[in-house]
């Protein structure tokens, strides 16, 4: 058997065996419909076959009482009734399962789509820092939600379709076994081309994430108020359209080469189905005509070959559909089967020391980024004792960020520990290690929703508590901004929602800030605190500082050395080694890497001064 062909057999049976993993997906979800869907299904199956029974006794009849030239009126209403209730039955269960799927499918697409988000939120700042991560969740956004319920859609109506083919099965072993096979072998091709080109369909799909990720953020970039100001001042608009117009352009060109040989193929295998089913029926009639088979027979028998072969070539079609489709869902499974680095532990995690005694200790911790061949932090070495102030201060990339994100366990050491009173950070309950370590990120989050939800968050348990909330935005120079918004702690940040209100960079900071003291954690953390901060606002900060953060452990990265000096001490980091520590005082007497940039910050000012002058 030729690679390609048995690659193609592997992977068609592999992914038909994924189908029970999705059934039980969608019994967890929708249980009770999934029942009543397949209860409709399987009486609607019924019916087909009984309407053509009914059929041939009324037509056998009217045969009767043509030779006759007397009807008998009271077994004929009865069949012709009977054939109403059938026909309404069917055009009632149809209406019936039209339902039940759409309630079925917009349920069991919210608890698709809620298990997908939940799968976000449990996986690790690692994966969101790769691209293929985006790739995969990509695919899974377009395959989960719709995708599932068109498989499940797609067996219920293949079991139908089964049923019926099934009971029409004695039908034409009756007449013809020979019937039969001619009717099966001139529907076979359908299958194999369903299978092909859901191939094909499928791998263009694959190829084409990255770039129709990449059309996405066009569209982004072309229709959010992040980047209109420029897109508009740099004439960019032409330009970026054509770029997403080209990338959905090759998609479309390349998707119509593939229907136009899909119609092609389709074709030939309809024509060859359309001689089996005519060769059936030219037998048939044969058969009448000399007498073997009564009229009324002859109609039902051409009935149950047109719906037979109707029906065995569906079952095809739908089984490659099924292939298909799984090969979608699979993409969802992929993404719901990747698994988080950083984990709490399974069994015996240590409580958060309340207070800490001994306080956080870095020993000999180094880490290198996935995928990186250097690393980034090398064998740091640091003490920080309860309620001290510590400040970071390095050039860019000289791995500030980066310690931080080890400190909240966004990741785990590659080497060497870091511990809280001894215990090791990955021992701790991660929401309880997360409770007690607040971080206000340089590039903290902005969230468009109500002032008291974008402090609130900083305690999710005190979200409600508005007085405590009022605290925080005053503790953080915040309130007098906030009392200023025409609907105070309930008024809508950002431009993205109506009767909203944007905020400048330093009042978002102010905000950012409030929600950093809105937590009870004892250690905290500030990633540039003041960059957004007039003089006068930073300052105000400043003569507050000690008192916010007391009993606080604090950890402080920032580039203004006016900032810096309020620590204790001054850790120095250079291409991720700490090359100096101590206070302002005794790194500025020592004369080394901080004294430096302290004289080149404290320079540029100089001479700003000096050319205003």
């Amino acid at each position: 058997m030729p690679k390609s062909r048995s690659h193609s057999s592997h992977r068609f049976w592999e992914m038909l065996a994924n189908t029970p993993r999705l059934l039980r997906l969608v019994w967890h979800g929708v249980p009770g419909l999934l029942l009543l869907t397949l209860a409709v299904t399987l009486v609607g199956a019924l019916v087909p076959v009984a309407q053509l029974y009914v059929n041939k006794l009324i037509v056998d009849r009217v045969v009767q009482a043509m030779g006759l030239r007397v009807l008998n009126w009271q077994p004929m209403g009865v069949l012709v009734f009977l054939g109403l209730i059938l026909t309404l039955a069917q055009s009632g269960l149809t209406q019936a399962n039209s339902f039940i799927s759409q309630v079925l499918s917009d349920r069991f697409t919210l608890y698709a789509n809620s298990l997908l988000l939940q799968q976000a939120i449990r996986l690790d700042l690692a994966h969101y820092e790769l691209p293929e991560f985006y790739d995969l969740l990509n695919r899974a956004q377009q395959s989960g939600s719709s995708y599932p319920v068109r498989v499940l859609s797609t067996i219920m109506s293949l079991i139908g379709q089964i049923i019926t083919f099934a009971s029409l099965l004695g039908l034409l072993l009756s007449f013809s076994p020979l019937v039969l096979l001619v009717l099966m072998l001139t529907s076979l091709p359908a299958l194999w081309v369903g299978i092909q080109f859901s191939g094909l369909r499928f791998r263009m799909f694959r190829r084409q994430t990255q770039s129709g990720r990449l059309a996405n953020y066009l569209e982004n970039v072309l229709t959010t108020q992040e980047y209109a100001k420029e897109v508009r001042l740099y004439n960019l608009g032409d330009y970026l359209l054509q770029q997403w117009r080209d990338i959905r352009t090759t998609f479309n060109q390349e998707s119509e080469a593939i229907a136009a040989q899909q119609a092609g193929v389709r074709l030939g295998t309809g024509l060859l189905a359309n001689v089996g089913f005519y060769g059936a029926y030219a037998w048939v009639i044969v058969q009448a005509v000399q007498g073997t088979i009564s009229v009324g027979s002859l109609t039902m028998y051409t009935g149950a070959f047109q719906q037979s072969q109707s029906l065995m070539q569906n079952i095809l079609f739908n089984i490659a559909f099924v292939y298909e489709f799984n090969l979608y869902v699979s993409q969802f499974f992929e993404f719901l089967s990747l698994k988080p680095h950083v984990l709490t532990p399974i069994q015996a995690a240590k409580a958060f020391p309340t207070p800490m005694q001994e306080g956080l200790r870095l020993r000999n911790v180094s880490f290198t980024y996935p995928g990186a061949t250097e690393p980034t932090l090398q064998n740091i070495n640091l003490w920080v004792r309860p309620g001290e102030s510590i400040a970071l201060v390095g050039m860019n990339g000289a791995g500030k960020t980066t310690l931080l994100k080890l400190l909240t366990r966004f990741y785990d050491v590659t080497e060497g520990e870091i511990t809280v009173d001894g215990i090791p950070l990955h021992q701790f309950d991660l929401a309880d290690l997360r409770r007690n370590v607040g971080v206000v990120f340089q590039d903290f989050s902005r969230y468009n929703l109500s002032v008291q939800d974008n402090i609130g968050f900083g305690d999710l348990s005190q979200r409600d508590n508005l007085s405590r909330i009022q605290q925080a935005a005053q503790d953080a120079g915040a309130s007098t901004l906030i009392d200023a918004l025409e609907h105070g702690y309930q008024t809508i940040l950002g431009k993205t929602f109506a009767d909203s209100t944007e905020l400048s960079g330093g009042q978002w900071q102010k905000v950012g800030l409030a929600r950093a003291f809105m937590t009870a954690a004892q250690i905290l953390i500030l990633d540039e605190p003041t960059a957004a901060l007039d003089a006068i606002a930073e300052y105000d900060l400043f003569q507050r500082f000690r008192q916010l953060t007391q009993g606080k452990t604090t950890v402080l990265v920032s580039h203004r050395f006016s900032t810096v000096r309020m620590a204790d001490r001054i850790v120095v980091l250079e291409h991720g080694q700490i090359a100096e520590i101590g206070s302002h005082a005794q790194l500025m007497a020592n004369g080394g890497k901080y004294a430096e940039m302290f004289h080149l910050q404290a320079s540029s000012y100089t001479q700003a001064e000096h050319d205003l002058n």
